[in-house]
């Protein structure tokens, strides 16, 4: 490790075994020193050694410019088999009569609703049929997901499997990292894009960036539901005037969950032309409700201790990890975690040991989602209460996809649910929080100019409760709504405050927007599973919500 021509140190031996792989094989990395350590002078006397903690992480840009390097060679040699979208998506299998019947309808240009339960494979039909529309047919689609957490999920899954075809995916929120940010905005410009994963508030704010070239063909909207719920989803609510905005492209809908009220608002809302409901009931799914257990890791021990197979979800890195050790200690060493933040290699030998039988157990995050179609999982454990219906729905569908007994242990309780409210203000702090931020750095700047990145800024306003996460949020929001200019000079990160409006309105703010959103699908579900009789979060799992009085399919004749 060099910092210019001065020597630093070493990296370890095991991370450099783990790296060095990698950048052999095109992948670069970037270091920054995050902290200098020891020196002065020990209790003893003795002067203390000085040190420095250097952070090593993947260059998301290089990485992405490489993986766009080698989608656009594999695009110039597309050779027009489709049955390849097929296999990349679900390997040998094949598609069951709803998603044949909605892909046939959309690709005949329908504006299509699609109503089929958890793990009936939804996210297939418009996977496959906006990978058709680009690769045979050069046309764009945009997937609309009612929360940034699950489009980034989606993401991370459909670009290992489409890139390698040549199809060119984004993804649009307010999480995004400033430098993916600015690659997708370019896309829009060039229209060197074929899938775009986003918020309904992304979109609407940006609408006048899909024309011309960027012209969406194809609007995909996941979670119609919402729709049907409009009170509580802006986003979904002014559904039909950003269809408008965006010259009112074709539609598929997709969902789980439709009563006849919500079936009626979807169809008038999104002009719906044609629908197939898909009404299997997935009768070998059992909840066990165990809501409340005291001791989870004694809990986990016992069920994985005999030899059982299966998945425990958990809401954090830091728990997986920390659950898997432990897992590990108590009982047996066939277990793995699973991150975002493992790398991509790693995470490819995890899923193929536990897919070939190497491993019993992976301890994972919702990264350990899409794309991941195990047949034959036993066991699901909730360690951790979910953030949402959809994800709660997810994670508890990947039981039992061969169709033998398979059950989902709870073992959530009320304690959890104030964690998740803390989890979501990392990245979504609340209105209140985001008032005193803005006047303490109000109160703290000299000359309208403040020093330092989010973590000395929290340390300086000291406000309670906020932590560097929080800041980084908030000024990503202020510089937003130019109420702040965020750069680096020479002598490091620096905020400078902007002439601030009279008013501004943060409800009109994509970050803001969608932060709210998370945390009002939060609340709705909370309410509802911690209270809920286990029989109803069964049918919550095993069956779709479809409505009574309507056909299973309207097909019209071409």
């Amino acid at each position: 490790m060099r910092f210019g021509a001065l020597p630093l140190g070493f990296l370890r031996r095991e991370i450099a075994a783990r790296i060095a792989p990698n950048i052999d094989n095109g992948t670069r990395y970037r270091a920054s020193i995050s902290a200098l350590t020891g020196g002065g002078r020990a209790a003893d006397g003795s002067e203390r050694n000085r040190g420095i903690n250097i952070v090593v992480e993947i260059d998301d840009a290089a990485e992405r410019r490489r993986r766009s390097s080698a989608g656009a060679a594999a695009r110039e040699g597309w050779d027009g088999n489709l049955d390849r979208i097929r296999a990349a998506l679900i390997g040998e299998h094949r598609p069951h009569e709803t998603q044949t019947l909605l892909i046939e309808r959309v690709l005949a240009g329908k504006r299509v609703l699609g109503i089929m339960g958890t793990g009936r494979g939804k996210s297939y039909c418009f996977a496959y049929t906006a990978s058709v529309e680009a690769l045979a047919r050069g046309r764009k689609s945009v997937v609309l997901y009612p929360l940034r957490a699950l489009c980034n999920d989606q993401f991370e899954g459909f670009s290992r499997k489409l890139e390698p075809l040549g199809m060119r995916l984004f993804r649009g929120n307010g999480a995004i990292p400033g430098d993916e940010r600015e690659d997708l905005f370019a896309a829009l410009e060039s229209g060197d894009w074929d899938m775009i994963l986003a918020t309904p508030e992304f979109v609407r704010y940006h609408a006048a960036r899909f024309t011309g070239a960027s012209r969406i063909d194809l609007l995909v909207v996941d979670e119609t539901h919402h729709v049907g719920k409009a009170r509580r989803r802006s986003g979904y609510r002014d559904i039909a005037q950003t269809l408008a905005a965006v010259g009112d492209p074709q539609v598929l809908a997709l969902s789980a969950t439709v009563d006849d009220e919500s079936f009626r608002e979807i169809r008038e809302s999104l002009r719906i032309e044609e629908w197939a409901i898909d009404p299997t009931i997935r009768t070998n799914l059992h909840v066990v409700d165990a809501r409340g257990v005291t001791d989870k890791h004694a809990y986990v021990a016992a069920l994985f201790g005999e030899g059982a197979r299966g998945i425990i979800y958990c809401n954090s890195r830091k728990e997986a990890a920390e659950v898997a050790k432990r897992l590990k200690e108590r009982c047996r060493d066939r277990v793995a975690f699973y991150h975002a933040g493992v790398p991509t290699e790693l995470r490819y030998a995890v899923e193929n040991a536990f897919r070939n039988g190497g491993i019993d157990v992976v301890v994972a995050t919702t990264a350990f989602g899409e794309g991941i179609d195990l047949p034959d999982v036993r066991e699901v454990v909730l360690y951790h209460l979910n953030f949402n219906f959809t994800e709660f729905n997810q994670q508890a569908g990947r039981a039992g996809r061969d169709g033998a007994d398979a059950r989902i242990h709870l073992l959530f309780g009320p304690g959890d649910r104030r964690l998740n409210d803390f989890l979501l203000t990392l990245t979504a702090p609340p209105l209140p929080m985001l008032r005193e931020i803005y006047r303490g750095l109000k109160r703290y700047s000299r000359d309208g100019m403040l020093r330092g990145g989010s973590r000395e800024l929290a340390d300086a306003l000291d406000i309670d409760q906020c932590r560097d996460s929080h800041i980084e949020s908030a000024l990503r929001i202020f510089e937003d709504e130019r109420l702040v200019e965020l750069g680096r000079d020479d002598d490091g990160a620096f905020v400078r405050l902007l002439p601030a409006p009279e008013h501004v309105d943060l409800k009109a703010n994509e970050r803001f927007a969608e932060g709210e959103a998370e945390r009002e699908a939060f609340a709705e579900f909370a309410d509802f599973v911690l209270a809920a009789e286990a029989s109803a979060l069964e049918r919550l799992i095993d069956r779709p919500l479809y409505p009574e009085r309507v056909p299973l399919r309207k097909i019209g004749r071409d």
